[in-house]
């Protein structure tokens, strides 16, 4: 009797402190860790398929050749739900698990930080912002930030040297509070810059760096982010389904990380980055822009000022395999989307889990290169 008085007592306490914690903790502490249909927890704006669908063409030798059985065997433990490989704008190979199809939307995770990257190239274009403006013109919810101490470049190239740890295991971390919190405007609020004012020299991989990029596209534009994607992505790319971009309570986006949209829908934006920037003959985001966004920017260093940074450009990773140069979007359990340039190819995997690597997470690993390898397998 004496222990289960003391188990009840140990459970009102908790009870009582759970519900004083902040949102974002009670939602960590719930769900543990971040998963592929995480949409269904927030609120999500809608990004309307196009008004005229285009559907990919599909090759003769559709599914003909197959990744070999110890990728699939890697696939299958890895829990992928889709992959999807496109050459010469028609599928070549397309298969899906875990109960997935052609119409199941998934979570984008961190693609979605080159998507707004892609976003932010079409208001550049358009003569709207320059690269080299001060963020704080746009985003005056950075109040903590001073004038004249942040370019759009330095968000978009992860050299804010802002006061923040991308920190996913940690529900208290302003991170936790960005994915699992539901008031973005509350959290733009605290961002501080680090007295070591690094802003240009040094890359460091940061969330909220998107974040404040989703803000100038809001800001400038006058429209939610969602409205944006339709409007200078999904539309002009022939989008055949509608995606979801998850909210805050206020409907401000998720922008760092939360778009959902099927991998046929994802493999148009790669098809696009590897034209150039058009799709079919309409130009969608200059050429000139997307140029910058795929080029490495080996002007700044590593956090720890040794290494040139060849493995990233505007919220696009690069790699080099097998000689192949190959620019891609990348989410934390392994979403992702490569362009293949010199094999005129665009590789998709989304899926609900990666091998976890501390020692080498932002430059790659055995999963990263095993779907290319794969998709490599299939191709012409």
């Amino acid at each position: 009797m004496q222990k289960l008085k003391k188990l009840l007592i140990a459970v009102a306490v908790f009870a009582i402190v759970y519900f004083f914690l902040p949102v974002h903790v009670q939602m960590g502490l719930k769900h543990n860790f971040a998963n592929v249909d995480d949409y269904q927890l927030f609120p999500n704006n809608k990004v309307q398929k196009s008004e005229h669908p285009k559907p990919w063409l599909v090759a003769d030798n559709y599914n003909k050749k197959q990744p070999s059985k110890e990728l699939i065997d890697f696939f299958n433990e890895r829990q992928t739900c889709a992959f999807l490989v496109i050459q010469d704008g028609k599928i070549v190979y397309e298969n899906y698990w875990e109960n997935y199809n052609k119409e199941t939307i998934s979570g984008s995770f961190s693609m979605a930080k080159t998507i707004n990257a892609l976003l932010i190239g079409k208001l550049v274009e358009q003569g709207k912002i320059s690269v080299n403006d001060d963020v704080k013109k746009y985003v005056p919810e950075l109040e903590q930030i001073p004038a004249g101490k942040l370019t759009i470049k330095n968000v978009l190239n992860m050299s804010c040297d802002l006061d923040w740890s991308e920190s996913y295991m940690n529900i208290f971390s302003l991170t936790s509070e960005s994915y699992y919190g539901n008031d973005l405007d509350k959290l733009m609020h605290k961002i501080k810059i680090r007295p070591s004012n690094n802003q240009g020299k040094i890359w460091e991989y940061q969330s909220i760096c998107t974040e404040i990029l989703g803000y100038i596209i809001k800001n400038v534009t006058k429209k939610s982010i969602a409205e944006n994607a339709h409007e200078y992505l999904w539309n002009p790319l022939g989008a055949e389904s509608d995606a979801l971009w998850s909210t805050d309570k206020n409907g401000v986006e998720k922008s760092f990380c939360c778009l959902n949209a099927t991998a046929r829908d994802f493999a148009k934006l790669g098809q696009m980055v590897l034209q150039n920037g058009k799709w079919d003959s309409v130009q969608v985001i200059d050429a000139a822009y997307i140029k910058d966004m795929t080029t490495s920017v080996t002007d700044m260093k590593d956090s720890e000022f040794k290494n040139p940074v060849n493995w990233y450009g505007y919220q696009t990773w690069m790699l080099n395999y097998k000689g192949h140069q190959i620019p891609y979007f990348r989410g934390i359990l392994g979403q992702f989307i490569y362009v293949i340039p010199d094999k005129n190819a665009v590789i998709v995997r989304l899926g609900k889990k990666i091998k976890r690597d501390p020692a080498n997470t932002l430059r790659q690993n055995e999963d990263i290169l095993n779907y290319i390898e794969a998709g490599l397998q299939v191709l012409n």
